[in-house]
């Protein structure tokens, strides 16, 4: 296909988003949580201390207008430890009876099979103390997956069949912990509402690929959702993943289906050597801006809450390593117990606030305080990208912190790395800029009108002056005015 073919292609898709996408309806907001990974508790923890541990995420999701989790479940009936943590979960927020959503992500990437996927389900959905936390849409149970395509349309037909009619009913006793005993799940009927996360047509798909998939697949699913965090969003060419975007909202819209798009905040797939260039906020931004004015998405699914190998997280959670054996930290590039290596992400936190808000009410909220939030790497890029296996670097890397500001009027941020001072002025509203930095220093921000200084703060994290281990994770913040 030549370059003005793809243009044409794009351009058409485009308009049949916008053209063909449903009335706007009650926008959801989900974030995609790793059960494997315990975020404020280590492994060892009492099932009371983990049941607590989840409730603060919980309200730290809500906060900023999470609407729920879509649990993933890398294993199941052979790896009891995630039964074990979907009961805590779904007792957290049974608990707090805040309205939070819960429902799962199946992970077929290492050996879930059927039996797995239906117990899960028929676990909590038929629960009579947890059903009323399990996510339903228009009274169907929810279930997603993480993959899945190779089992084929046969396999996802006979999951939804028996979920459905209570055929090849579920066998296992395992409980949520091991004091206490349960009954074998309910395998009584229930309806399902499937949207999965297929990669049909590889992790940048085209309009073709989705469409012919999809007619294998359009009496098993009612909606899909696009794992689009291998790319440079709004990079304008290969591998910018927003024109797959279109593309699958195209394909489902027209077909009648439900679309589920991604939103995420970094991709560094430390333990795969690859990473993708997001600038700090401002990819978040390109995706976020393309859900609300293009694409129009029924749900939105945040790519995650708590992946801390693959830097795409969330989570305030300051470092997971702290926590003893918690986190499946093991397939990245360093130690699980190395210190100081996986930063917060509380900066991309609190702003998600600002892009939920705009995208459930489809109006660009009103600035009324002031806000920086913050975004670097905490090595030169000449340290970062070495060591025994080749990182493969998409997008324009550099040696820069990147910044958000959202300002209700213009001022001057002021960026300090020791005696080196460096400041750009900033309109208001609401925009991405960045300012080359300076190694061996943690960073000092200002933000002033005149000679009124509005904010100021200081990075948490040192810019590393030394080789040291490969590390391109943000470390990131914000600072808020009244």
């Amino acid at each position: 296909m030549s370059a003005g073919q793809r243009l044409l292609l794009l351009c058409v898709v485009t308009f049949f988003c916008i053209r063909s996408s449903p009335a706007l309806g009650q926008r959801l907001v989900f974030a995609h949580y790793m059960l494997a990974n315990l975020d404020y508790v280590s492994a060892d923890a009492s099932n009371d201390e983990i049941v607590a541990s989840y409730q603060r995420e919980i309200r730290q999701a809500q906060a900023v207008g999470i609407d729920g989790f879509a649990l993933n479940a890398g294993g199941w009936l052979r790896e009891p430890r995630y039964i074990r943590r979907a009961y805590a979960m779904f007792e957290a927020a049974t608990k707090l009876h805040s309205g939070f959503r819960l429902f799962f992500s199946a992970d077929m990437c290492c050996g879930n099979d059927a039996a797995d996927i239906e117990d899960m389900m028929r676990r909590f959905v038929n629960d009579p103390r947890y059903a009323a936390t399990y996510f339903r849409h228009d009274g169907k149970a929810v279930l997603s997956t993480f993959s899945g395509e190779a089992r084929g349309p046969s396999f996802w037909l006979g999951i939804r069949h028996d979920l459905e009619s209570g055929t090849h009913p579920s066998t296992s006793t395992v409980a949520e912990s091991p004091d206490v005993t349960r009954d074998v799940p309910s395998s009584a009927p229930m309806r399902i509402f499937f949207v999965p996360s297929f990669f049909w047509g590889g992790e940048l798909p085209d309009v073709v690929a989705l469409a012919s998939n999809l007619k294998a697949y359009e009496n098993i699913i009612d909606g899909a959702f696009y794992w689009g965090i291998a790319g440079v969003p709004g990079l304008g060419h290969s591998p910018d993943q927003l024109p797959s975007s279109h593309a699958y909202s195209a394909a489902l819209h027209r077909a009648g289906k439900l679309y589920m798009a991604p939103i995420c905040f970094q991709f560094w797939g430390a333990n795969h050597g690859r990473y993708y260039e997001y600038s700090g906020y401002a990819g978040m931004r390109s995706m976020w801006m393309d859900a609300i004015k293009v694409t129009r998405p029924e749900w939105v699914e945040i790519l995650t809450w708590n992946d801390f190998v693959e830097g795409t997280y969330v989570s305030p959670i300051d470092d997971p390593a702290r926590y003893a054996h918690a986190n499946d930290l093991g397939g990245s590039t360093v130690s699980p117990s190395t210190l100081h290596f996986f930063h917060s992400h509380s900066g991309a936190t609190d702003l998600l606030a600002f892009f939920i808000q705009w995208y459930k009410s489809d109006r660009e909220p009103a600035i009324r305080s002031d806000a920086i939030y913050w975004a670097y790497r905490t090595q030169p890029l000449a340290e970062s990208s070495g060591g025994t296996t080749p990182i493969q670097l998409h997008g324009p890397v550099a040696d820069v912190v990147y910044f958000t500001a959202n300002l209700k009027a213009p001022a001057l941020l002021r960026v300090s790395f020791g005696n080196e001072v460096k400041s750009i002025n900033l309109p208001a509203g609401s925009t991405d800029v960045q300012l080359p930095f300076a190694s061996g220093v943690v960073p000092h921000f200002e933000l002033t009108r005149g000679r009124l200084t509005v904010l100021s703060g200081d990075g948490v994290d040192i810019i590393s002056s030394g080789p040291g281990i490969p590390n391109l994770y943000y470390s990131t913040g914000s600072m808020h005015g009244q």
